[in-house]
């Protein structure tokens, strides 16, 4: 509880001394624009670009400001840290890892923790998961390349299919927008003998634009054989054809490799695991009189090679086209149909397992209808159809009204489905091929209120009933689909902008969560402030957790014991200034006062510890 006091008060102490000191004196770094923090457009929830604040779902962003003053290089590591009801289990200094059932868990409103298949991850609106295992490796998304990142909490199954069923991350590719040239090189070293290179060159000439990033990360690790090493590559360019048509091409690559130190009970001395994952698109965009067509062609690539014996290569190819159209006034409708193809082959020590692939394509459609100026309808419809499970009808139904000029009240009523994974059908021990796909539904009730012109204040309350779970059953081991649960929740947003140089906010969810979840809390607060004034960037992070359960898995299968874990709360402080002419220094503290906590049971977390970074621009 002191620890907590005291990050809190040093917190709000940081809100109330910076706040009045600001002035509005013009700088060379980052600038947050306050109007488009308030009210951004994203494109996530509905594939047409929209206001955030008349969409019936839930929706988070993270801006590039925020992506650049983090004082760490992962996706899922800056969304945790800004996005209520959003956690990633997660073991030391560097990299989530893969081991059994806790590590790299991605959960949003209580769905996921124990599985990386509740909570789909998109790039540039392309699902990014592995073909095999229909799970992700959280140390894939790294922020190289990266723009911003838009969140939808609670289903996205109806425009995105299988493994959407608590929520959706969208990393979106950086662009250049302007005429010009851009470089960034940057290295740096902190504690735990953390090393980092990273290299950013981006530009655009006439109607072609590029931006190329190459990072490499590694460190040591906090305890004995949990060192870590990264390597991310991207790539992004775009031509426009001519004025009504535009191509680009988006890569990624992420070369990985780490050690597994075990639990402090259980260390282990050579668990590592040696992971390439690879993914890329083409995506053409043409606008006519009919509206706006949209055609990606998409794929997916995976090698991995585990102490134990594991071998797999998993791939996942399809392509996704949608058409906006409008068709009379104040109406917007897309219609789209996906497909994509993915399975791969693997064998460990004792088995070969052979080659598995599965099928899946979807038409739907999605209207969106403004009526009397106060009232915005939204209904949306997919049919996914599995080459195992056949069809599966994903409604969705939102209502959005504007009693008064900043103020929206909003209702939705969403399902969610995942597609059992290869793996459970068809690998190891309770492996059962006769398993049929998790399904959820989603009520929510919401506010969004702006106030002031400078602040903005979010409350949703959400329902979700799950069926058909699919959980261990022994004896004899097997996967089957026994389990159902209701998940009750509230998530309350505020973000206030006094000036364009200071942005603060605070996010609080609470959700009453099933007794056999873990790697799940029940409460979570987050608190961020930005400063930006002359020569000089601060960023001050805060998360609090509390009711969370940890997973110990004694045995080889996936039996959990259940243990609660400690509440904690953590600070990091991240500051970064322009020293003289192209040269930027930027230094982060991770956990400012040296909390002692947990992630993951049994992995106890680094204390305090700190990186300087140098990084030359032009």
């Amino acid at each position: 509880m002191i620890v907590i006091n005291r990050s809190l008060l040093f917190f709000f102490l940081s809100f109330s001394i910076l706040n009045s000191d600001v002035k509005k004196e013009s700088t060379n770094l980052d600038s947050t624009k306050v109007d488009y923090r308030l009210d951004p457009v994203v494109v996530t929830a509905t594939k047409v670009a929209v206001s955030q604040r008349s969409l019936a779902a839930s929706i988070s962003m993270v801006y590039h400001q925020d992506i650049r003053m983090a004082p760490t290089s992962s996706v899922l590591d800056i969304v945790q840290s800004y996005v209520p009801d959003l956690y990633v289990t997660e073991w030391g200094v560097m990299g989530f890892g893969v081991a059994g059932q806790s590590a790299g868990k991605i959960s949003i409103r209580g769905m996921g923790g124990g599985a990386n298949t509740h909570v789909l991850i998109l790039r540039n609106g392309r699902p990014d998961f592995m073909g095999l295992m229909g799970c992700t490796i959280a140390d894939e998304f790294s922020t190289d390349g990266t723009d911003h990142i838009e969140i939808i909490r609670g289903p996205g199954s109806f425009l995105y299919g299988t493994n959407a069923t608590g929520g959706v991350i969208n990393i979106m590719p950086r662009r250049m927008e302007k005429e010009g040239f851009e470089t960034r090189i940057a290295t740096g070293y902190g504690s735990f003998d953390i090393r980092k290179f990273s290299i950013n060159h981006g530009g655009r000439v006439g109607r072609f634009d590029y931006y190329i990033t190459a990072s490499h990360r590694q460190t040591d690790g906090h305890r004995e054989n949990s060192n870590y090493r990264g390597r991310h590559y991207t790539l992004h360019t775009g031509y426009k054809i001519d004025r009504n048509t535009h191509v680009e091409i988006n890569s990624n690559l992420a070369d990985l490799y780490l050690n597994d130190p075990g639990p402090v009970e259980n260390p282990r001395s050579d668990n590592w695991y040696d992971i390439i994952r690879y993914g890329g698109d083409v995506t053409v965009t043409r606008s006519s009189k009919l509206g706006e067509t949209n055609l990606k062609l998409h794929g997916n690539f995976g090698r991995h090679k585990f102490f134990d014996g594991w071998r797999s290569r998993d791939r996942m190819l399809g392509f996704m086209v949608y058409q906006n159209i409008k068709p009379w006034r104040s109406n917007t409708t897309t219609i789209g149909f996906d497909y994509k193809r993915y399975g791969g082959e693997a064998e460990d020590s004792s088995t070969n397992y052979g080659d598995f692939y599965i099928t899946e394509y979807a038409p739907y459609i999605h209207i969106r209808q403004v009526l009397l100026r106060r009232w915005i309808a939204t209904v949306g419809l997919r049919l996914e159809h599995h080459q195992l499970f056949g069809n599966e009808m994903l409604p969705m139904l939102g209502i959005v009204y504007r009693p008064m000029k900043s103020t929206y009240l909003r209702l939705s009523v969403a399902k969610g489905f995942r597609s059992p994974s290869i793996r459970e059908l068809y690998f190891w021990m309770p492996a059962n091929d006769k398993l049929t796909p998790d399904r959820v539904w989603n009520y929510e009730i919401g506010l969004t209120q702006k106030l002031f012109d400078r602040m903005r204040v979010e409350v949703a309350l959400f329902r979700t009933d799950g069926e058909n779970l699919i959980q261990f059953s022994s004896p004899p081991p097997k996967w089957v689909n026994s389990g159902s649960y209701t998940h009750t929740g509230y998530e309350v947003v505020s973000e206030y902008f006094p000036s364009d140089r200071v942005g603060m906010g605070l996010s609080w969810s609470q959700i009453d969560l099933s007794k056999d979840v873990f790697n799940i809390p029940g409460k979570k607060l987050t608190a961020f402030m930005n400063l930006s004034m002359w020569r000089v960037n601060l960023s001050v992070n805060f998360i609090m957790i509390k009711d969370l359960k940890g997973a110990e898995f004694p045995g080889p299968g996936p039996v959990a014991v259940l243990h609660k874990m400690d509440d904690y709360s953590v600070l990091n402080l991240s500051a970064r200034f322009r020293i003289v002419g192209h040269m930027e220094a930027k230094v982060d503290v991770k956990n400012l006062f040296n909390t002692e906590y947990q992630s993951m049971y049994g992995y106890p977390m680094p204390g305090r510890y700190y990186t300087v970074n140098l990084s030359y621009i032009l």
